[in-house]
């Protein structure tokens, strides 16, 4: 879980055109570029790793998808997107559970929403009992739906206290101003967060403070703007409680709420009043249908697709091609173009894009009226089970090739001839082999 005072977040963009589908990131390696619902998931196993409530995880997931959406290039001075610190948003690409990529997989694409923008959100640890409104701790951020709430889901649980001493020397450094050796409160807001502190030297701006020894000593030294300070001879003693700016989504009390049976939306209406969890701002959701192999995922009606016929197309995807794929299929039908474009980022007049284990049809209404579903189906499942088997680097034609000559089709001519042509050379289980050798020089 997430446990660091994190400095303000500056809003860069409120963006309404298709969600970007890949973010660069600072790893220990350099600089990655990696699909969106990747860095969801890493920054939900970040910072609520170990949670075991689904619920309080796909929360997590919504408004890490939402900051990500409403916060690119935060680090374009630096050649990226996103640090993998409580900066932006604490990442952990080595501890995604199988819970977290369930959550992640329920509400991919989902983001707030707020009068048909995306919502500026906040997360913390632990609102110590009180959320913050965004205002008090960013002048100039406040947001009707980010207020200052009691939190009885958060004070469930005790909030566990905290002590950071710091020196006047490190005071007056982190300050700039020499000659500190008196702190105190001064002014609180109204969730009981300190504004301002009232020194030897004049008034100090509470924010300006924590940012000040956040650089300098770390962000985790005061956890929270809720405390008391004592000066001592040698130093300013700060006794705290809570972890974090508190505003938006409080972690505990998201976890203590989904303990009570509520799922993610009741949790996110509790933190973000107003705003509207959805695909689209009129709040449309996936709703998923469970078959024995494969899942039927739809933006909020029936499916076009039956369970047993997904079934079937699966086996004989796997009978035609003689592969095998570990992961679960997922199939997402996409009502609208707009929707399909936006969301998966691929052109409006793609039939369907895969990615992993993951098939997204563009309006299989449409596909099928025009007799062209179960041939388009079939095509993504044998990309489905050649990205699945492949582990040699590929050109696109090798696979698309292969895809069409496995699921029977011609849309792709070309291509196909290519590969029947290694196949009358070599037989087809060795051309299946190049998914691992790679093809031959």
């Amino acid at each position: 879980m997430g446990k660091a005072l994190r400095p303000p977040v500056i809003l860069l963009a409120l963006a309404l055109s298709a969600a970007p589908q890949t973010v660069s990131v600072r790893t220990p390696d350099g600089v990655s570029r990696l699909p969106v619902e990747s860095a969801v998931a890493a920054a939900v196993a970040g910072e609520m790793g170990g949670v075991s409530q689904l619920e309080a995880l796909k929360a997590m997931a919504v408004a890490a998808r939402t900051y990500m959406r409403v916060n690119p290039g935060r680090h374009r001075e630096e050649g990226y997107d996103f640090c993998p610190t409580t900066h932006c948003q604490r990442l952990d690409f080595s501890g995604k559970s199988s819970l977290i990529e369930q959550a992640v997989a329920e509400t991919e694409g989902v983001i707030l929403w707020y009068r048909g923008a995306p919502a500026l959100v906040f997360h913390s640890a632990d609102c110590g009992g009180s959320t913050a409104s965004a205002g008090e701790i960013w002048p100039g951020l406040a947001r009707p739906y980010l207020p200052a709430e009691e939190d009885p889901w958060c004070r469930r649980s005790p909030s566990p206290s905290w002590t950071a001493q710091i020196p006047w020397s490190d005071a007056s450094a982190a300050l700039g101003i020499p000659g500190i050796r008196f702190l105190a409160v001064e002014r609180r807001s109204s969730s009981g967060r300190v504004l301002s502190l009232r020194s030897n030297r004049g008034p100090i701006d509470a924010e300006s403070f924590h940012l000040a020894v956040g650089r300098l000593l770390g962000w985790n030294l005061l956890r929270s703007r809720l405390y008391e300070v004592e000066s001592l001879p040698s130093a300013a003693v700060f006794r705290g409680r809570g972890a974090g700016h508190g505003a938006g989504l409080c972690q505990k009390g998201a976890i203590e709420l989904a303990k009570t049976g509520a799922d993610l939306r009741e949790i996110l209406a509790f933190y973000f009043p107003g705003a509207v969890p959805g695909l689209t701002p009129q709040g449309l959701f996936w709703q998923r249908h469970k078959g024995e192999s494969v899942e039927l995922w739809t933006a909020g009606g029936a499916t076009v697709l039956s369970p047993s016929a997904a079934e079937t197309a699966w086996r004989e995807a796997r009978r035609r091609s003689s592969l095998n794929a570990s992961c679960r299929l997922r199939i997402r039908e996409y009502p609208t173009v707009d929707l399909f474009r936006d969301t998966t980022g691929a052109r409006g007049d793609f039939a369907a894009v895969t990615r992993g284990c993951t098939i997204h049809l563009n309006q299989p209404v449409r596909l099928q009226s025009q007799g062209r579903l179960a041939q388009v189906l079939l095509h993504e499942m044998m990309h489905v089970l050649i990205g699945a088997n492949r582990r040699a680097l590929l050109p696109e034609w090798f696979e698309e090739g292969l895809a069409e000559y496995l699921a029977g089709g011609t849309t792709r001519a070309s291509e196909r001839a290519r590969v029947e042509a290694l196949i009358r050379r070599h037989g087809l289980a060795s051309v299946l082999r190049f998914l691992q050798s790679g093809l031959p020089q």
